[in-house]
């Protein structure tokens, strides 16, 4: 009995080490997590800072500009109950859709079905045709920007980059979904069918280069 009480305690002990070791170990890694966040978010502050649109792209920024003003309204009735900025929906707008109000949020894909391009089959819910905030407001859901809190400049980008996806970081290349049109980028991205081409341009700007000639206006 004695021996079975003394390795029963011996078993306790290891376990309370085993999970103060591992509770040390979690903290080590929210620790670095944060650290790495971050990093990151002062890494997009400082290229935000110092990134100009370029000359021979400035009307084109312009007549972006134009265009989600013209339809604020719209974007604040969508965000007026969410902590997400009104402009940061109109962007993506402009980016997944050239602005066309019969086109998913999520993709461009026409609203008379489900989106077919990835993500598919969105929205799950309701029936198509779909109306345009129908859409809009399940794409806020999916990626799940109802649920985010840093809108700073620096938070905005991290999620408008994630949102087309960090391939572009394998290439040594700035993502042009955020920094097309500035003197950040320059030529280099994914078409159609996947695949990189390091000599494709993008024939739309990027969001930073919105956001600086919406700060501008």
């Amino acid at each position: 009995a004695v021996i079975i009480l003394a390795l029963g305690g011996t078993a306790t002990w290891m376990f309370r080490e085993l999970a103060v070791t591992r509770g040390s170990q979690v903290a080590q890694l929210e620790y670095e997590n944060s650290v790495l966040s971050r990093l990151l978010r002062e890494e997009y502050r400082q290229r935000f800072n110092s990134a100009k649109v370029t000359p021979a792209r400035q009307e084109i920024v312009a007549q972006s500009v134009r265009r989600i003003l013209s339809n604020r309204a719209r974007y604040e009735r969508i965000t007026k109950s969410m902590t997400m900025p009104w402009y940061f929906l109109a962007i993506i707008h402009g980016l997944e859709a050239d602005f066309r109000f019969d086109s998913h949020l999520h993709n461009g894909d026409p609203l008379t079905g489900r989106t077919v391009r990835v993500p598919a089959g969105r929205p799950a819910q309701g029936a198509p045709p779909f109306s345009w905030e129908e859409s809009a407001i399940d794409a806020i859901t999916v990626n799940r920007y109802d649920k985010w809190n840093d809108w700073s400049i620096a938070g905005m980008l991290v999620i408008w980059e994630r949102y087309n996806g960090l391939g572009y970081r394998q290439y040594g290349v700035n993502s042009p979904y955020v920094w097309a049109c500035t003197d950040l980028y320059a030529k280099g991205r994914y078409i159609a069918d996947g695949r990189y081409d390091a000599n494709a341009e993008p024939r739309q700007c990027g969001a930073a280069a919105i956001l600086k000639g919406l700060i501008a206006t």
